[in-house]
């Protein structure tokens, strides 16, 4: 069986992976603050390298532990706790301050996990599995929810949870996509047969109205919730099966992932707005809930940082880990950026480590059609800043 972006080749059980020196490529970093004593203390080592020479920022943690490929994760809402779904049939809870694993492995039926949706509240996690069962999971335990749900005939590839919390949508290889209520799991609508051989991906719309789905067939469609019927698409000539699904915030828009481009498209007309352009074919994309970043990662394990406003790339030379990765999150409060792929681990990175500007860019409301548009400041602009809100705070 050959693989594409879905299933790329694992690396032969001789090869040698790289050390973690090699996983990235050269990156800048932001300039020290130092005293003038603290200048004039500087070794003559020191003053003679250029000051520009960047670093190479590591992981903050490798979570090392499952024996398949972790095709799936979910950063929980208290920014401590990643979970993780693995073709070798378990889930396991990551303590992202120690690195280490929280409990034993969560075990259940049902063969490879491809997918994991983290519920609005953040005490369910359910998972989609090879023999095409969903099941729940209570974060907090570990514990398995009786009741297991049925109804797809091929692996489960995608799950989507409602806004609301009342509802779970899932996609399968078997080219249907059924919303089931999330407490009882009978099915309120579907199954859909989306025509897009198998369903990649699902993403509610944050509005809850909608819901998009990405298919082999390189194509998005947008359907309606409620009754199950497309109202927008199929979108097609994509180049590739879609991998990756993204909503704006507001609803206006969905990022979609598949050859080497990820792509921005009016989710009411299904116009194609813009582009980013990737080094390789690009497998999962994901936005900061804190800054205005876009992240996709890729094939053979590149992954590049976009500004969504200027779209412009946020690193010189994107950072590479020498295997295929699948899936890359952001955490809840965007100090974490995770990836995950065929190298059997999960890599948890800290944000500002990676992009050093992000930890002075500064956000300031700007009542314009009710919106939040980011200013970024330099660090000349620092004291003045500080200045001027003193001022507004005593006004």
């Amino acid at each position: 069986m050959s693989f594409g972006p879905e299933h790329p080749v694992a690396p032969s059980d001789g090869e040698v992976l790289s050390s973690e020196s090699d996983f990235l490529a050269t990156l800048p970093v932001a300039e020290d603050m130092t005293s003038d004593s603290e200048a004039l203390a500087m070794s003559a080592t020191e003053e003679a390298k250029p000051p520009s020479q960047p670093q190479k920022p590591t992981p903050k943690q490798e979570f090392v532990g499952h024996k398949d490929y972790v095709w799936a994760f979910v950063f929980l809402h208290d920014n401590i706790h990643i979970v993780s779904g693995s073709w070798d049939g378990t889930m396991r809870k990551w303590n992202c301050d120690t690195g280490l694993l929280v409990g034993e492995p969560w075990t259940g039926k049902g063969g490879c996990i491809h997918a994991l949706v983290l519920s609005p509240d953040g005490k369910t996690i359910a998972c989609g599995r090879m023999d095409g069962s969903v099941q729940r999971w209570i974060t907090d335990s570990g514990k398995m929810i009786e009741g297991v749900w049925t109804g797809h005939s091929r692996e489960v590839r995608s799950l989507a949870w409602s806004p609301s919390g009342k509802h779970i949508a899932s996609g399968s290889r078997d080219g249907t996509i059924i919303i089931r209520k999330h407490d009882s799991g009978e099915t309120e609508v579907g199954p859909i047969k989306a025509e897009q051989h198998w369903v990649n991906v699902l993403v509610y719309s944050p509005s809850g109205d909608r819901i998009a789905s990405g298919g082999l067939n390189a194509t998005i469609c947008i359907w309606n919730t409620k009754t199950g019927k497309l109202v927008v698409g199929p979108i097609e000539e994509l180049g590739a099966s879609v991998t990756s699904l993204l909503w704006s915030s507001d609803s206006g828009r969905v990022y979609t992932a598949s050859d080497k481009f990820v792509r921005v498209f009016d989710s009411n007309s299904g116009i194609e707005l813009h582009r980013f352009e990737h080094d390789d074919l690009v497998n999962s994309i994901t936005l900061s809930p804190k800054y205005n970043v876009l992240a996709c990662v890729g094939q053979p394990g590149v992954a590049q940082l976009w500004d969504t406003e200027s779209r412009e790339p946020l690193l010189s030379q994107p950072f590479i880990d020498h295997q295929t990765l699948r899936c890359i999150s952001f955490s809840q409060d965007g100090r974490y950026l995770a990836s995950s792929g065929l190298g059997r681990k999960l890599i948890l990175w800290t944000v500002k480590d990676i992009v050093p500007e992000l930890a002075v860019r500064v956000f300031t409301p700007i009542p314009q059609v009710d919106k939040l548009y980011s200013r970024k400041f330099d660090s000349s602009h620092q004291h003045r800043l500080a200045l001027t809100s003193m001022l507004q705070i005593f006004n």
